[in-house]
């Protein structure tokens, strides 16, 4: 898949989103999301990412959660969707997201998970209006991040507009 990067910019007094490289330009916000791209070597990347309003059973030391979406202009990757846990997960265990009753899977690789289906949960997103993200620790319970739709249609159709992604 891709790589994390490491760089986080502040986006109100309060709220910051990742920023997943240090020369990512932010593309504005909607609702809970704010939209970024930046250009690598390899091409332009532009996605859209927002945090939990709220996480249950998180561990003592837990980094940051967050949630994105992505298009790689040169892969002709689009909308890839990644879950950032803030922890390891626990080898072989499952991972899921809920959007408005509707289930799916996740496979996971160190503190990343990835969507089986990204078209299918992509649809979802764009109808719905709360997701919920059930992961489970190397260590601890499983933790459940609740994040806000409200403004992601909006957002995505932005990275796509500054992609060329339709």
């Amino acid at each position: 898949m891709f790589a994390k990067y490491a760089a986080v910019f502040a986006i109100a007094a309060i709220v910051t989103v990742p920023a997943l490289a240090d020369s990512a330009k932010s593309l504005g916000k909607s609702g809970d999301w704010e939209s970024f791209t930046y250009s690598d070597k390899a091409g332009k990347v532009c996605y859209t990412a927002s945090l939990p309003k709220r996480s249950l059973n998180s561990a003592k030391g837990r980094g940051e959660a967050y949630l994105s979406i992505t298009h790689r202009t040169a892969d002709k990757s689009t909308g890839v969707l990644s879950v950032t846990a803030g922890y390891p997960f626990k080898k072989d265990a499952p991972a899921e997201i809920d959007v408005g009753g509707s289930k799916f899977d996740l496979y996971t690789s160190a503190d990343t998970a990835w969507a089986r289906d990204d078209k299918a949960v992509l649809q979802a997103m764009l109808k719905g209006k709360t997701m919920v993200v059930y992961g489970t620790p190397g260590k601890g319970d499983q933790t459940v991040d609740t994040y806000s739709l409200d403004g992601f249609a909006k957002a995505y159709a932005e990275i796509g507009k500054a992609c060329g992604v339709k």
